[in-house]
């Protein structure tokens, strides 16, 4: 079996290893090390990346006892490589990992709710709770997962015996008997976990509940720790301060601000609206009784401006009065009639204009990629 590094030592950056095994699985080279300190994909976080050597780490997972590393470029089996972890990223998990630890053993103590769920993606981190939980209480978890951090708790990693774990009150989403990794932040939780965490709860900084929503009969909460906070945090100052600029209002009030412009623009919308459609009717009052077939183009109407010309100026038509809008290659129409049975005749319509399009005996709707004059031509011989 691989050694696992990232058991003792979280913080293990580079290290050399020789290559056991180099294989195709998947389309995929994967490789199997004496010793690894790349994280696989176990527990809901993502594995780590980095290099072997110079072949790029792709991914990593756990089968039978062995870590496969899957990498971009071929490997000597019985060679020693220089072996890097993006220590970066991983720092960012360890970050979130360890304030997931925190938030859950708070819900856990507050509101006597387990943790059934947890993602660790390279952007996103989410947990999953089996019960409903309030902006508030959230609110309430939040504080105490910060106090956690400022008070600088360790964060300590150890394998107990079989008698030891009999005794201790910890976290699990499996029953487990042997073999357990049990993750103690000292004063606010204890949990069974595989992955990599800081070693002092200092060491995360920031831990900020972002979002959450009912989901599958609990609560899914979207989180950010460290880096990935301040990352947010920066993202979403931004945001604000533009918004600030835009509505000439403090950053405190910018929502009241537009709020405001919200309601506004509504107003106005349904205004423009009402005018539109007023101008609607004043074009069907203009359209001349016709015997035969008439195409009046509009370019610029809405689908209900449409509809209004041609529920009250069809009665002027004797045959089929076509109102379209848009332009060469792309109109869009309503036809209607009083006289015709328009739904035995638009698919040849259709067919013959390069149109699309279907609705009930007296008006269709739909779309035409013909020229304007060959649409007018087509209906003066229909």
């Amino acid at each position: 079996m691989t050694e696992k590094l990232y058991y003792t030592d979280a913080y293990i950056k580079e290290f050399e290893a020789t290559v056991l095994n180099f294989t195709e699985l998947d389309g995929k080279y994967a490789v199997i090390l004496d010793r690894t300190a790349f994280f696989p994909e176990e527990g809901g976080q993502s594995a780590d990346i980095g290099f072997i050597g110079i072949a790029k780490v792709l991914d990593v997972r756990e089968k039978d006892g062995n870590i496969l590393h899957f990498v971009d470029s071929l490997l000597e089996i019985g060679a020693s490589y220089y072996c890097k972890i993006d220590f970066s990223d991983r720092f960012e998990k360890m970050q979130c990992h360890t304030a997931e630890h925190i938030i859950s053993g708070a819900i856990n103590r507050l509101f006597g709710l387990d943790n059934v769920g947890f993602h660790l993606g390279k952007y996103e981190v989410t947990m999953d709770v089996n019960g409903y939980l309030t902006r508030e209480q959230l609110d309430e978890v939040e504080l105490i997962a910060n106090r956690a951090v400022f008070d600088n708790v360790p964060v300590k990693t150890y394998f107990p015996s079989s008698d030891e774990l009999s005794a201790l009150n910890y976290r699990s989403k499996l029953d487990l008997t042997e073999n357990v990794r049990l993750v103690e932040i000292v004063g606010y939780d204890l949990c069974a976990c595989c992955a990599p965490h800081v070693s002092y709860t200092g060491e995360i900084g920031l831990i900020k509940i972002l979002d959450f929503e009912k989901h599958r009969g609990g609560t899914r909460i979207n989180i950010a720790a460290g880096y990935r906070a301040l990352y947010d945090y920066r993202e979403k100052y931004s945001n604000v301060l533009k918004a600030s600029a835009l509505f000439s209002e403090p950053q405190p009030t910018v929502a009241v601000a537009a709020e405001s412009f919200l309601r506004s623009y509504e107003e106005l919308k349904a205004r423009l609206k009402a005018a539109r459609l007023n101008n609607a009717r004043l074009e069907a009052e203009l359209i001349p009784c016709t015997e035969g077939n008439l195409v009046c183009h509009y370019p610029e109407m809405t689908p209900d401006e449409m509809r209004e010309v041609a529920n009250l100026a069809k009665s002027k038509v004797t045959g089929v009065l076509v109102i379209l809008t848009g332009g060469d290659g792309d109109y869009k129409y309503i036809m209607t009639s009083e006289s015709v049975d328009l739904s035995k005749i638009y698919k040849q319509i259709n067919a013959s204009l390069l149109g699309r399009g279907g609705g009930r005996d007296n008006m269709i709707q739909g779309s035409f990629s013909a020229d304007f004059n060959s649409i007018k031509e087509y209906f003066a011989k229909l």
